[in-house]
């Protein structure tokens, strides 16, 4: 029995945005973890899960999703146009996620966008996308 769904949602998540509509904006720039020195424009998703109890014996994983869209570009304009791309191909999807099956389709909630930020002393443009996914054990 898995204990965490995170690992096989990572994996699916990058799958679903690792393709040609997204990667024609921000590259091969798409990670799970904020590089040292990235380069720009890139997409840095991250997920967490809490279980959500139901009338049965069993839980029934929610998994957070935030997908971090980044650009040092003048303006909101490509950030906003990447985090786009993000919500079209997420939202109301079904995602491969070994181990599991999803509960229904990916829950898109909302989008913040944060206009002046600092990574590493370079000032970048984030669009955040907030995300549910159910799942329970295959």
């Amino acid at each position: 029995m898995a204990y965490l769904s995170l690992s096989p949602v990572s994996v699916g998540v990058l799958a679903a945005l690792n393709v040609a509509g997204l990667t024609a904006l921000v590259g091969t720039n798409i990670h799970d973890d904020v590089p040292q020195a990235p380069a720009y424009p890139f997409v840095w998703y991250e997920v967490s899960e809490q279980d959500v109890r139901g009338f049965g014996m069993v839980g029934l994983p929610e998994v957070e999703l935030r997908v971090h869209c980044f650009s040092t570009y003048e303006g909101m304009k490509e950030a906003q146009a990447i985090n786009q791309k993000v919500v079209e191909l997420l939202r109301d999807q079904l995602i491969t996620v070994t181990g599991y099956q999803q509960a229904g389709r990916v829950f898109y909630d909302n989008t913040v966008s944060l206009p002046n930020e600092l990574i590493n002393g370079v000032k970048v443009r984030e669009v955040v996308s907030l995300f549910r996914i159910y799942v329970e054990e295959a």
